[in-house]
């Protein structure tokens, strides 16, 4: 009635927001700034003007850690992932087992020791699908029933990596309920 803009408490596009992306993170499956640089630059009057029926947000992780919570954040999120297999490293798995290599990236001063490293009760039995095992002395993955959910490589950062054929999942229509808890939005384009 006033003619006046509802501002940024409006209906309009809210600030795109990203992790560090590929400028600080080693697990960066594509460039997080660039893309938020861009899509802030297109989208530069929806940021000032109502243009959509509600207010609506671009999140962009560079990997599955999700550092920036796009997934439960946002109406339209950007996941890094990777296509092919998980690096890994044996004799790094070897030296993990082994205590070579402190889990957790070592023992902070005046942290508690939670004892030697055991590969089965803190990778392999908190794997989501039940895709890791070991034959022997050597680690293995059914990487087609990877989730990319990152634990064990945030466990062992050493001796298992992402893969090299890396990109993003687009995803729409996420919520963070609070009783619910994170609900994963439609996958819109499984990699680009």
């Amino acid at each position: 009635k006033l003619n006046q803009d509802l501002g940024g408490s409006g209906s309009n596009l809210r600030t795109p927001a990203d992790c560090l992306g590929s400028s600080r993170c080693e697990y960066a499956c594509y460039d997080t700034n660039a893309l938020c640089y861009f899509l802030t630059q297109t989208y530069q009057d929806e940021l000032h003007r109502p243009a959509f029926p509600y207010k609506f947000k671009f999140k962009m992780d560079g990997c599955p850690n999700c550092c920036v919570a796009s997934i439960a954040r946002s109406d339209m999120a950007f996941v890094g992932t990777w296509k092919d297999e998980i690096r890994i490293d044996q004799e790094a798995v070897q030296a993990y087992i082994g205590g070579e290599i402190p889990a957790n990236g070592g023992a902070f001063k005046g942290s508690r020791d939670w004892g030697p490293f055991d590969i089965q009760k803190e990778v392999i039995d908190l794997c989501p699908t039940e895709c890791m095992w070991m034959e022997g002395n050597t680690l293995k993955i059914d990487n087609k029933e990877c989730t990319r959910c990152m634990h064990c490589i945030n466990a062992m950062p050493r001796a298992l990596r992402i893969g090299k054929d890396t990109g993003l999942s687009i995803l729409v229509g996420a919520k963070a309920p609070i009783v619910d808890g994170a609900q994963m939005g439609t996958l819109l384009a499984p990699f680009v």
